[in-house]
This record gives structure tokens, sequence and C-alpha cells, in this order.
């Protein structure tokens, strides 16, 4: 039985109150792992929370007051749901609970159908992980948007990460690429593990590549600016592309290798998904980036001199007036922290 088969048995003893407390906690975890079930079903229980069950609805047919309720839901969805309707054969001699599984395979139908997208959010100060249709796994880092088609793994593998930082682990599929885009690069994959940075305030977008193999192009650039990348090689881009000069780079990509002797958890552009913050030669600005970030806080660096500072470490379960006490003991700076906003002063 697969994953996917599973989570339709599990959702159909819920809605008909025949779910164990075990049932129950195995549809949330499952339902957490693909958040395109997780919103359907979320719709379902809207209107399947006080359905009547009498002996009419276990008589052997779907209960004429059920049907009603979820035509009147079809029909507020337009002429695709309805068509899918017309073709799905109501009546059945089954209980209420097969019933509902019936009713959830046409839900689905109608939603994938329907035209939309999905968008996942990790807020700030948070981390999150999902799993894509096609099986594909990611990690998204705080303060990151990911949005892909509900009809995704239909006629492609297309997710856009709107801004921020994710990790790809991708499922294989030679007959359909998996591709990110951003809005300075398209990433394309088969069956491979890269990580993606694109916060809007950089300077730069990264993507690094873990294993497998990886194509970057940049948008509007053609086969000019296309770089196929290896293992532990990280592209660096820039956003805004600079006059051409002679002897330079003009695509505004450059290819550095990550060191592979170190394992992932220890990497700086890896090391968040296992609740680590690694920064390695920042200055008080780019740390601060990271740290508001990481702790959802407003950082103000109030003495430019601070910015001369480089550090090197990893912050890990420390609290943020922990992590700021560990920097003043290579910084010669004061803080003042008011509620979510913190002040950074040179201390003479």
């Amino acid at each position: 039985m697969t994953q996917d088969d599973r989570i339709w048995i599990l959702m159909s003893r819920r809605l008909s109150g025949e779910a164990s407390p075990a049932d129950g906690e195995e549809l949330r975890q499952l339902l957490a792992q693909s958040p395109d079930r997780q919103y359907l079903f979320s719709i379902l229980h809207s209107y399947f929370s006080n359905p009547p069950v009498d002996a009419t609805s276990l008589s052997g047919e779907t209960d004429p007051g059920l049907e009603a309720r979820f035509r009147r839901i079809v029909d507020a969805r337009g002429e695709k749901a309805q068509s899918v309707v017309r073709r799905f054969p109501f009546r059945r001699t089954i209980g209420y609970a097969a019933a509902i599984s019936a009713l959830l395979v046409l839900a689905w139908g109608i939603y994938r159908s329907t035209p939309g997208n999905e968008e996942v959010q990790a807020r700030a100060g948070a981390r999150t992980h999902l799993r894509l249709p096609d099986g594909t796994q990611v990690w998204l880092n705080s303060n990151s948007k990911l949005k892909y088609a509900n009809d995704f793994n239909i006629r492609n593998r297309d997710v856009t990460l709107l801004e921020g930082e994710a990790y790809f682990d991708v499922a294989k599929d030679k007959t359909h690429p998996f591709i990110v885009r951003t809005a300075t690069l398209e990433i394309r994959a088969l069956g491979t593990s890269f990580a993606v940075r694109s916060y809007p305030q950089d300077e730069t977008i990264e993507t690094t590549l873990l294993k497998g193999s990886i194509e970057v192009s940049r948008n509007g650039s053609g086969d000019a600016a296309r770089v196929i990348l290896k293992p532990n090689e990280k592209l660096v881009c820039t956003k805004v592309r600079a006059t051409p000069i002679a002897g330079q780079n003009p695509t505004g990509m450059a290819v550095n290798t990550i060191r592979p002797n170190i394992p992932d958890s220890a990497k700086t552009e890896t090391a968040w998904m296992y609740n680590r913050l690694v920064f390695d030669g920042d200055n008080f600005r780019g740390l601060a980036d990271k740290m508001e970030r990481w702790y959802d806080v407003h950082i103000i660096v109030m003495d430019g001199e601070l910015n001369h500072y480089r550090f090197g470490g990893v912050f890990a379960n420390e609290s943020i007036e922990e992590a700021l006490k560990e920097l003043q003991l290579t910084a010669r700076f004061n803080y003042k922290i008011n509620g979510k906003e913190i002040e950074l002063y040179e201390r003479k």
C-alpha cells in the first residue's frame, strides 16, 4: 500500500467517525508531509463535520442531504467540477464510511481539475519540511515561500521559490525534470539533492549541489548563461547584472567549490536543516541578517565600524542574548534589547 492510499483510507475513517486515536495521529503526521492533501482534508472536514447519521444513511446509499451539500460546493466551483460530478456514480450499495470514501475520490478529482496553486511558507524563526506529490522532499528555512501548481506531477514538476532558502531531495523521474524557478535563475534536475538561497535583501542568489547533477541558467540569457554543476559546487549569481567589461564574466555567475569532507550539518549552506546556524567569515551586517531570520528579531547596527569584524562559529540552542554574549568574546560591542528590536553599538 502506498502512502497516498493510506492517506485516503485514514481520511475516510476520520470523516466517518471510525478513526482510532492512533489513526488520527498517523493521519496528522501524513498530512503534515502532504500540503495538497491537507488542504483538501480541511475543505472536506468543514462540511462533513456534522453529518446526519440515521437509518437511511446506513441503508446502503449515500445520505441525500450529504450529497446535496456536496453538490452545492461543486456548483460553486464551476463547469469543470460539474463535469466531473456528472461522470461520478453517487448511488452505491455500501455503508456510510464507504460513501464518504466515494465522495473523497470525487472531491480529489474536482480539486485536481481546478486550476490554482499551493503555497507553503516557513515563518521567521522557524523551519518546515514537506513532501511534494511526486515524493520529492523539501526543507524550507525561515522567511521562505514555495509555490507549485495543484496539478504538479501531472503535466510537469515545476516549483517556484518566491523567496528564501530551500533544500530539495528530488525524486527520480527521467521523463519529467524537476525545475525550480526563482526571480533570477532556473534550476533543472532529475534525481538529485541541492540547496537554493534567494532572499530579497541579498545581492546574490546561490545554488549548491550536494549530489547528482543540476543545470542552472539565468533567466532571459539563453545558452550563454547555462552552467552544469557537479557535487560540492556552488553557483553564486548577482541579481543585478553590471555592464559587460572586457575580460570579465558577463553573466554575473561564478562557480565555487565547497568543502566535501565535512558533514552537511557543518556546511553553511545546509546546516540550518539540522537547526544549526553556521557562519564563516560573515561581517556584522551579514551575520545580523542571518540572526534576524533565525531568531525572528530586527537588528540595527548603529555603528558602521562594527562591520570590520568577521565571525566564524555555530549557534544551535542559544537564545538571542546568549548568542550576543558569545559574540562579545571576539568583538567589542554593546547591545540593547527592546522586545524584538536589538541595537548594536561599538564599545569604546
